[in-house]
């Protein structure tokens, strides 16, 4: 049977369905079918590390809101070991190399959605308040969010992430990816799911195709972002929530956080 995951985490079952079991997928990792980005061609991308001890290890994406809030998916935060540790690596492009634009910011705390409650949810959004102010610069720049309540997303749309590039093993590189992927209606995503009540999808999330497999999210994307490209502005109008296993899979979609549906949220949440 296939399964369906969070694009992020370590093995934990949550019941969210009769007869169906969401299994959250091991955290790490290169989005499948994707390309390497151009070096600093997302400068609001950030890598989410798990720090232990002296050691760092990217366990989700993020985006940059302010120099001193950033924003990912909200269970790459809840579904962590107790009294984890987090930091952003802003500017980067080359995750396991030194780089000189990268700037690493510890962060402080985080505030989860209060209606996200874990396992696979429409709410699954946080924001990172960090320790330190991010320098912007050419490599470092904040997201560009649409308006509260603009629901309509055109395609196709950009998914970025240093998640895992293959379906069912991960396989986890160390330059940022991307792959173009077209917007699918709500009504598609939903019998693309199993039908009304089979998934926990919901009107504020945000699908993608294609429908036909080979490009999906995966481990490691989760609470990167989805980018509608227009005349060189880069908005973002998803976050990495979850999907199905094997990544890719033919007649599934990825699926979003809709972050029209938040930023009052996140407007009033930072200020």
């Amino acid at each position: 049977m296939i399964s369906l995951v969070l694009c992020f985490c370590l093995a934990v079952v949550v019941t969210a369905a009769p007869g169906r079991d969401y299994i959250e997928l091991a955290r790490g990792g290169r989005i499948v079918g994707g390309i390497n980005a151009l070096p600093h061609e997302f400068p609001s991308v950030v890598s989410l590390q798990r720090l232990i001890l002296t050691q760092s290890t990217h366990v989700c994406g993020g985006t940059i809101l302010t120099q001193r809030w950033a924003m990912t998916a909200g269970h790459c935060i809840l579904h962590s070991p107790e009294g984890a540790r987090f930091a952003i690596w802003a500017g980067s492009h080359e995750i396991l190399s030194s780089e000189p634009n990268r700037q690493v910011i510890n962060v402080d705390h985080s505030i989860i959605h209060p209606e996200y409650l874990g396992g696979v949810n429409p709410s699954d959004i946080a924001l990172m308040f960090l320790a330190n102010y991010l320098n912007f610069n050419d490599f470092v720049q904040p997201s560009v969010l649409p308006a509260q309540g603009d629901l309509a997303v055109p395609g196709p749309a950009t998914l970025a992430g240093w998640g895992s590039t293959s379906g069912s093993v991960n396989i986890m590189p160390s330059t940022l990816q991307k792959v173009q992927k077209p917007i699918i209606d709500f009504d598609t995503c939903e019998e693309a799911n199993g039908g009304p009540g089979n998934t926990p999808l919901g009107p504020t999330n945000v699908c993608t195709g294609p429908l036909t497999g080979g490009i999906s999210a995966c481990a490691g994307d989760s609470g990167g972002p989805l980018l509608v490209i227009e005349n060189g502005v880069q908005t973002q109008v998803g976050i990495v929530s979850w999907g199905w296993v094997p990544c890719g899979s033919i007649g599934r979609p990825s699926v979003y956080v809709g972050v029209a549906s938040y930023r009052s949220w996140i407007d009033e949440t930072i200020n």
